[in-house]
């Protein structure tokens, strides 16, 4: 079964997509991250006792609402295996960061968003709840790429999925397939080992560093402890891994803080806010530091940046 949708009108950015998403997997509500046009597709096989997926798409988020589940009878786990971008599945709390070759887990019995900023490709392996361990369900640490067995199970499933999406095989290679799926990724917490973050990939895991600043900083205390924290790792590997960028990491936070004042210096909307709110809103502490870090960045001194944008 294939599903493919373009937006069809400005009023409907996702065109069919929710509709293809409910028949595919479940009902869900996707929300726009990006203003660029959106294009998705998705194709799906059967392979008892489970279903197997590829899902390109634009970036966007889906959410799974409790309006959602009082509604249904599903008792499903997607359980995602990232192929391109970095995705971000956050359920009861517990955020899961999926770069290629990560699983991510989202139960369907309860709320939860998986968020891509940016176009992706993965395939999703809907699973039968009581076929997956308790231990699993409640805080998955699934980072595949992070240990040579992890990449190993990240290319084994990959190959099931491949060969159960090719079209070629008998209905009982399917189901001999997806069974195998269904018992490694039951398996997968005592498969992998629990490793430090020094062992991960480096363009990965700075690619994961990167993405978190993007979404945490307003965050007062992020910095190069409050990563190596976050990423398991010290901050000697935090700042060596920066190094490579040409920045350290007070640099990236910092601008990216200056970013987001600078669009609300711009926005009518926040006319009443004073600069000091605007400044502490965006993570900074000190209000003479962002005034010199604006007028480096911008030229102007904040009040003189929202005073010539206002003209």
């Amino acid at each position: 079964m294939e599903w493919s949708t373009r937006p069809a009108r400005p009023d409907q950015p996702f065109g069919s997509w929710a509709d293809d998403l409910a028949a595919a997997f479940v009902r869900l509500e996707p929300c726009r991250t990006t203003e660029e046009p959106f294009a998705g597709t998705i194709c799906k096989v059967d392979a008892a006792p489970l279903q197997i997926s590829l899902v390109s798409a634009s970036g966007h988020t889906v959410q799974r609402l409790a309006s959602h589940i009082a509604s249904s009878t599903d008792d499903l786990c997607f359980v995602n295996l990232q192929l391109e971008g970095l995705g971000q599945t956050t359920q009861r709390g517990h955020e899961q960061i999926s770069a290629p070759g990560d699983l991510a887990l989202a139960d369907t019995t309860q709320p939860f968003e998986i968020a891509h900023r940016h176009d992706f490709k993965l395939f999703c392996f809907a699973v039968p709840r009581r076929l997956l361990p308790d231990a699993l369900l409640d805080r998955p640490r699934l980072g595949l790429s992070a240990t040579a067995t992890g990449r190993a199970l990240s290319r084994t499933l990959s190959s099931y999925a491949e060969l159960c999406l090719s079209g070629h095989q008998l209905a009982n290679t399917s189901a001999m397939a997806g069974a195998h799926v269904a018992e490694l990724i039951a398996h997968a917490p005592r498969i992998l080992a629990e490793v430090p973050a020094e062992r991960v990939h480096t363009p990965v895991l700075l690619s994961m560093m990167l993405d978190h600043i993007a979404r945490r900083s307003s965050d007062p205390g992020l910095g190069a402890a409050a990563l190596a924290a976050k990423f398991r790792c010290s901050e000697r590997y935090v700042h060596r891994l920066f190094a490579a960028t040409g920045r350290s990491v007070s640099e990236h936070v910092n601008e990216r803080r200056i970013a987001l004042c600078t669009r609300a210096l711009l926005d009518r909307n926040a006319a009443d806010k004073t600069i000091a709110e605007i400044a502490f809103a965006a993570g900074f502490r000190d209000i003479s530091h962002f005034n010199r870090l604006f007028k480096r960045g911008n030229g102007l001194t904040p009040r003189e940046f929202r005073r010539a944008a206002a003209h």
